[in-house]
């Protein structure tokens, strides 16, 4: 099984497309992890932000993105995959460099504010062009593997990035924000020489359009989202409990994301092994529950080597959910509609990404010294959801490809 394993990813990275993919999610996430960890300690240490205006800075730009999605996913399937995706990354690039700007200059919050939000947008269909590149060149017996190999390579910038944002903090934010500008070329070059674009056809035509006769793909992505309203604690809300509750160094936060890249590295492919006979919505149940027990751990134990057992368990939670949710979505997705679906996806999801770190932040100021209250608030709330999971699919989701027309 170990023999077939590894010689499917060695199948997968002889396809130029999926290797090339993999490298520039590699760098990419090496750049942007630093942004996504470091800015919130960043406003709330130097320009003194409070937790809920945190917050709400991360619900607007993840609210923005919405109907960027349903825009992005039917402009992916009218211009093509490699159109959009050599678009992206030079805007990036002035945005990035606006942000270390701001940071260097000590420019106004809005500056700071504005070119924030202005990322999430368009990291949004850089996703979806990704996810339905794989969709389109890799068939679905092996679109797990292929979805994980791209997590692989972008955990393992995630293991770079962070450790080296701690780093790069103390000389200057600037320094963390410019890393991701400076990537942003590389990105380009990369996607500009070797992504070709895959045949298709597209049936869409006149206005934007959006999957809403679909009954299945809709109640398959709100499951979805609320899953990722749980695991979207990971991030903004812990990186600010860590700092003020665990009273954490910068860089020893670095470090701990550092290490959920290295897990994700390491672990992907045997968890991917061990849940090979689990159906989807187990597997999804299964990673929620573990999320939530390993949030709810950190409000009874603290110290390095717990810390450090935390985040791996924290990590086999997202190992476990990650790529079979967007497998599922290229299983249900028409050949012809895969950029308006995974783009409608997206933007279900991003109904729920964006209030996790709202509630988060905002519970942390109101349990501001009760960390049981406030991670069992949050854990009960991932026993509900991956309970609820479990209900629905073990009744109602097919694991066969669809054929149907929304």
């Amino acid at each position: 099984m170990v023999s077939t394993s590894r010689q499917v990813y060695r199948e997968l990275l002889s396809n130029r497309a999926v290797s090339v993919l993999a490298i520039t999610q590699l760098v990419r996430t090496l750049g942007r992890s630093q942004v996504w960890i470091f800015i919130p300690v960043y406003l709330l240490l130097v320009r003194h932000v409070q937790y809920f205006d945190i917050g709400l800075l991360f619900f607007t730009t993840a609210m923005i993105s919405l109907p960027v999605s349903i825009f992005g996913g039917n402009m992916v399937d009218r211009l093509g995959r490699r159109k959009v995706g050599i678009i992206i990354p030079p805007i990036l690039v002035f945005v990035f460099f606006s942000l270390s700007a701001s940071a260097f200059l000590g420019l106004p919050l809005v500056v700071i504010f504005a070119s924030f939000v202005a990322i999430e947008p368009l990291v949004t269909i850089q996703g979806i062009v990704d996810n339905v590149l794989v969709t389109d060149i890799v068939e679905d017996a092996k679109r797990n593997d292929a979805f994980s190999l791209l997590r692989i390579a972008a955990n393992l910038g995630f293991s770079i990035g962070p450790a080296m944002g701690g780093y790069l903090a103390y000389l200057n934010y600037g320094f963390v924000f410019i890393a991701p500008a400076l990537i942003s070329v590389l990105d380009f070059m990369l996607f500009f020489k070797y992504i070709q674009e895959p045949v298709h056809k597209s049936s869409i035509s006149g206005n934007f359009t959006f999957p809403t006769r679909d009954t299945k793909f809709i109640i398959v992505c709100v499951l979805l989202a609320m899953i990722w309203f749980v695991t979207g604690q990971w991030g903004t809300t812990l990186t600010l409990f860590w700092t003020n509750f665990d009273h954490l160094t910068n860089r020893f936060i670095g470090d701990l994301y550092g290490l959920n890249g290295v897990f994700v590295v390491t672990m992907q492919i045997p968890t991917n092994w061990l849940f090979r006979r689990t159906s989807d919505h187990l597997r999804i149940a299964i990673g929620g529950l573990v999320y939530s027990f390993s949030f709810l751990a950190l409000a009874f134990f603290t110290g390095p080597y717990f810390l450090v057992l935390d985040v791996f368990f924290i990590t086999m939670g997202e190992n476990i959910i990650s790529p079979v949710a967007f497998s599922m979505i290229g299983k249900i997705a028409p050949p012809d509609k895969r950029g308006q679906y995974f783009g409608a996806f997206q933007m279900i999801v991003g109904f729920a990404v964006p209030f996790a770190p709202l509630m988060g932040t905002y519970l942390l100021g109101y349990y501001s010294n009760q960390a049981v209250s406030f991670w069992s608030i949050i854990a009960s709330i991932g026993v509900t959801i991956s309970l609820a999971v479990y209900a629905y699919g073990r009744g109602r989701m097919s694991q066969t490809p669809a054929t149907r027309e929304s």
